[in-house]
């Protein structure tokens, strides 16, 4: 392998880790089989592999391992998450709605009940990304199975979007933004209470800064807020981009029996829900594959109309300064570099 060394953070199932002695010429095998070799990773599993980079997280394509781990534009520095799929085991029970799953009401938030796990009886595999004209056909069904249709629940757009959204997932309700301050003591108290796996290079800052950041209402949340709020209320949270049309689920691993579905479109995120009669359907097995489907057909008709937000392209002004910058990536620098956060876009 030659060339410059590159620098990489991993987090992976058994934990998290600095990779090196990698270059952009090394093939996407020899990096994989690479990582998983220094960080004890089970190697029969390479196939099941799914990496994920960026802001929010979207899978890389390392179909052909034949080529360099230049063409999918990792640099030194990148921090990437490794997924291994597996086999699901799920209830056949079909949750009812309304039924205390979580138990979390807008006027008591800090609390918290944990529904027991089902006696499992299915096993459901992930679909499979190559398909026969008869699975397409099969996969055309499933994008309305059994007249399923989400809609799209509108929260207020105040940096607090994340959290409203899985409250109103919670407990079928939007609420003001202050009812959700709960979320983020249970993120910043998981995040100071393991400063080993919330290190430094794991959070882009010190962990008792990133506690003091998360808790100030301006602060968005994004991967790691989902990760730790999917473990805390046993649930996975299915977020589907409608610019790239990925789906990616947070707490997958810990063979939750639900489901919540988000919508992000570059910087905003809403719930979705199915209309049931007069109430709104929120929770929905993690074994319901077709609502997955749904959730997809619902972010491809909005990428088609273009409702997303470049995030690489769009153009900001500091409210505070009035600096402009264009993109995430400047957005961030200037915010790091004059602790301005307040952006509009122009």
């Amino acid at each position: 392998m030659t060339g410059s060394l590159l620098t990489l953070r991993i987090r992976h199932p058994e934990g998290q880790g600095v990779l090196r002695d990698i270059t952009p010429s090394s093939t996407i095998q020899e990096f994989i089989d690479h990582s998983f070799a220094s960080f004890g990773l089970d190697e029969t599993k390479t196939d099941n592999l799914k990496i994920l980079s960026g802001f929010p997280p979207k899978p890389l394509n390392i179909l052909d391992k034949s080529l360099t781990i230049e063409t999918l534009g990792i640099r030194s520095g990148d921090t990437l998450i490794y997924q291994i799929e597996k086999k699901v085991v799920a209830s056949n029970s079909l949750v009812e709605q309304n039924a205390p799953v979580f138990g979390v009401n807008p006027g008591a938030t800090k609390e918290k009940s944990v529904q027991a796990h089902q006696n499992s009886t299915q096993v459901v595999d992930h679909v499979s990304p190559v398909e026969t004209s008869s699975q397409a056909d099969a996969a055309n069904k499933r994008l309305k199975p059994d007249g399923i249709k989400l809609n799209r629940q509108v929260v207020p757009a105040d940096n607090s979007c994340l959290f409203t959204a899985i409250n109103f997932c919670m407990c079928g309700e939007v609420v003001k933004s202050e009812h959700t301050q709960f979320m983020r003591e249970i993120i910043a108290a998981s995040v100071s209470g393991d400063a080993e796996k919330y290190s430094e290079p794991f959070l882009g800052q010190a962990n008792d800064k990133y506690c003091s950041w998360i808790m100030g209402k301006d602060a968005w949340g994004g991967a790691i807020e989902l990760q730790i709020l999917a473990e805390y209320f046993q649930a996975v949270i299915a977020v589907v981009d409608t610019k790239s049309g990925c789906l990616t689920r947070f707490g997958e691993s810990g063979d939750f029996q639900q489901t919540m579905i988000l919508i992000y479109d570059g910087i905003h995120y809403d719930g979705l829900y199915q209309q049931n009669g007069p109430s709104k359907k929120t929770i929905f097995p993690a074994s319901d594959k077709g609502v997955l489907e749904s959730a997809r057909a619902l972010a491809e008709e909005a990428k088609s109309a273009h409702n997303y937000t470049d995030t690489a392209g769009f153009t900001l002004k500091c409210l505070v300064c009035g600096h402009k910058m264009k993109g995430e990536k400047e957005a961030q620098e200037h915010a790091q570099t004059t602790k301005h956060i307040n952006f509009s876009e122009v």
